[in-house]
């Protein structure tokens, strides 16, 4: 969101000695700031009716360019040049104290409280806030695995809305430059008229195109897409420029209202006209607004009422602090929700901003001797400072504790030995209630890994008995109650694919393999944020995301073309939230459950399925895989829900049954349970991913052992 304001008064910088022009206070403009920052607060707010609330934002933006134009342009027409020395310098005072103070308070709560423990990467949230490039830091993180497991917690980044700030401050360090060489270019007010026309409707119409070729986040967070929005406030300001308005303008200011009003109603909170490429529009629409402001009307006295003015004043602060405030004050920590906690939330986010906006903003913003080289130097000293400062005290970026160690990944990678996998020995009958110890050699130095078969099939070790290490470092020995599993001719290959999850057991999977390199080789082909459905959006709590291109092209492309070049044993599949959430193919659909989607879900996991058997693959194993409870709140989210992966593990078992021999099914649900591992915080600790220690261990003790079987026909 932005803060574009209007100076109330003539700067006066004793850099510059000729006297520039600047342009009349208007209040309704305030009156305007107020309604657009009251839309976003209600959104985020989650208040009924405010689905759309973010346009706000794209309001803001367009008052922006309208505003900063305006300036340039009187003080182009009075001193017949811009001083950017002295712009720059009044845009630092009036944006940088509060957004610095703002990101030094996340930083200190972070360091000496709990409240964004769960919140990837915000040291690099805090570093784009400080650099102005928060946008691009978002866009750069694609929507990941880890920022939707922190939503469905209900854990969000407290500088989450400085993407917009961003876009902004982007704007005012670009703009200046830009608007003096189209001042130039243009010689006369209509060539001027043109020049900016021209950009403006190349920014128009750049905006789908960005959708469509980048996708929906870029259409959102690009600066390059936004910036139509605050070009027609731009166009605006140059068109209206020394020219004496019709009175009858009045008239686009309700029409003007009324549109925004109704597409803050009718629009989705996510997908819809807003991530296609449409908010120009919006753009275009508040430009007709603020047009019709600019003679009287009732709209604008209604605009320049008291209470408004001072939201108006004030809403830079309110948007500023509003976002951490509603995210510290939530309903977990509250223990009320609903109007009570609107009220308290909207109370301290206006009480904050008011004594921020009196006791420090405006003293610095009005400080004659913060002249403009003392004011550009402290700007830089403190974002120096501050990013210093948020290395030490913020946690780095969250580097995934599940991911794979570099020389497990080497020691078990996949050879390329075209020979058979067959057993060099007999494997007794499966009706045989007991059967030969048998071992399977591991690398030199390392445990063996034995097997031996039991007496009643389905019965698991106990604890302290086979499931402790052989040795330090090694794997715990395996008790097996089925026929022991038999020399073999060389090693099982195994390819693991899914998302996180898989990749987090696939890192047990892999040690396992490093461990014993005589009895299997693994790799990991993993997409993160990505289930085995195909195509169309998802639904995280009540936000939508479109099922992105990379989990498309890993389906069609990249997980086939391994499987046909590696020639694997076992290709083990593995899916838990991603493909359990509400579905939909129609942006203006409601979205099914899985149950609704059954054929679909059964459709989709069987092309995997044929594709990874058509391409090479001995075998094909499915894992029901143990119910995620993000960061243990137990939110009763739908990925917590049982019978939404119920669903899929009897699409599983449908599959295993029509294609015997070929395709498994291993049930770590059951094994969690037994082990005693299914709440345990420890081996889960974000209640989603296992660590690589509990992964090795259960893959030893038990899942390792279900892949090698898999690829002899065994279970």
């Amino acid at each position: 969101m932005g803060r574009a304001e209007s100076e109330e008064t003539t700067a006066t910088d004793h850099e510059v000695p000729v006297e520039r022009r600047t342009i009349a206070y208007q209040p309704a403009l305030d009156g305007v700031r107020a309604l657009a920052v009251l839309a976003v607060l209600l959104f985020h707010a989650e208040v009924a009716g405010f689905d759309g609330g973010y346009l706000g934002v794209s309001v803001f933006f367009t008052l922006s360019g309208f505003l900063i134009t305006s300036l340039l342009a009187a003080e182009t027409e009075s001193a017949g040049s811009v001083a950017l020395g002295s712009f720059y310098a009044r845009r630092a005072r009036r944006l940088l104290p509060a957004s610095v103070l703002l990101v030094v308070l996340v930083v200190i709560a972070a360091a000496v409280t709990d409240w964004f423990d769960a919140v990837s990467d915000l040291r690099a949230h805090v570093v784009g806030s400080l650099l102005q490039i928060a946008n691009w830091v978002f866009l750069a993180q694609d929507g990941s695995y880890q920022e939707l497991l922190q939503q469905a917690a209900g854990a969000a980044s407290p500088l989450e809305h400085y993407w917009s700030l961003a876009i902004e401050e982007q704007f005012y360090w670009l703009w200046p430059i830009a608007f003096v060489g189209l001042w130039k270019l243009g010689r006369s007010h209509r060539g001027r008229l043109w020049a900016l026309g021209v950009v403006t409707v190349a920014f128009v119409a750049a905006a789908p195109i960005i959708a469509a070729v980048w996708g929906s986040d870029a259409a959102y967070w690009a600066s390059p897409a936004r910036a139509a929005e605050i070009l027609v406030g731009a166009f605006v300001a140059v068109a209206i420029i020394g020219r004496r308005l019709d009175p009858r303008l009045w008239l686009l200011a309700p029409a003007a209202l009324a549109a925004l009003a109704v597409c803050i109603v009718t629009f989705p909170t996510a997908g819809g006209p807003a991530y296609a490429g449409w908010l120009p529009a919006i753009g275009a629409v508040s430009a007709l607004l603020l047009l019709g402001l600019q003679v009287e009307s009732p709209v604008r006295r209604a605009c320049s009422i008291a209470p408004l003015v001072w939201l108006g004043k004030i809403s830079y602060g309110v948007y500023l602090f509003h976002w951490p405030i509603f995210v510290v004050m939530n309903e977990e920590r509250m223990g009320f929700d609903g109007v009570a906690l609107l009220a308290v939330r909207l109370g301290v986010t206006l009480a904050v901003a008011q004594v921020s906006f009196l006791v420090y903003e405006q003293p610095i913003r009005k400080a004659s001797r913060l002249t403009v080289r003392p004011t550009m130097a402290f700007a830089g000293v403190a974002t120096a400072a501050v990013i210093g400062f948020a290395y030490i005290a913020v946690p780095g970026p969250a580097s995934d504790y599940w991911s794979t160690d570099n020389e497990a990944t080497a020691a078990a990678a996949l050879g390329t030995d075209d020979a058979p996998l067959v057993a060099l020995t007999t494997v007794p009958d499966e009706t045989s209630s007991t059967g030969p110890e048998t071992t399977l050699a591991s690398g030199e130095g390392e445990p063996d890994v034995t097997v031996t078969s039991g007496e009643t099939q389905g019965d698991t070790a106990e604890p302290g008995d086979a499931g402790e290490p052989a040795e330090a470092g090694g794997p715990p020995v395996t008790t097996s109650t089925l026929p022991p599993i038999p020399e073999l001719s060389r090693p099982v290959r195994v390819i693991v694919a899914g998302d996180s999850t898989a990749e987090a057991i696939g890192a047990g999977i892999v040690n396992w393999a490093a461990f014993a390199p005589d009895v299997a080789q693994a790799e990991l082909n993993i997409q993160k944020g990505c289930g085995f459905i195909r195509g169309g959006s998802y639904r995280v709590e009540d936000e939508w995301f479109e099922v992105r291109s990379a989990c498309t092209n890993w389906l069609a492309r990249d997980l086939p073309e391994r499987i046909a070049e590696a020639s694997p044993d076992v290709v083990m599949m593995m899916t838990t939230s991603f493909d359990v959430l509400d579905h939909r193919y129609d942006d203006d659909g409601e979205g099914a459950d899985p149950a609704t989607l059954r054929d679909t879900i059964k459709a989709d996991f069987a092309q995997v399925t044929d594709e990874a058997l058509f391409n090479g693959a001995g075998s094909v194993v499915w894992i029901k895989a143990p119910l995620p409870d993000p960061l243990w709140f137990s939110r009763g989210t739908d990925q917590e829900q049982p019978d939404r992966h119920a669903v899929l593990h009897s699409v599983m078992e449908e599959i295993a049954a029509e294609r015997p021999g070929d395709v498994y099914v291993v049930d770590l649900i059951a094994y969690f349970d037994d082990a005693g591992l299914t709440d345990d915080v420890d081996a889960r600790p974000d209640g989603v991913h296992l660590t690589p220690d509990a992964a090795t261990d259960i893959v030893a003790d038990h899942l390792g052992e279900q892949l090698v079987r898999a690829a002899l026909d065994l279970l």
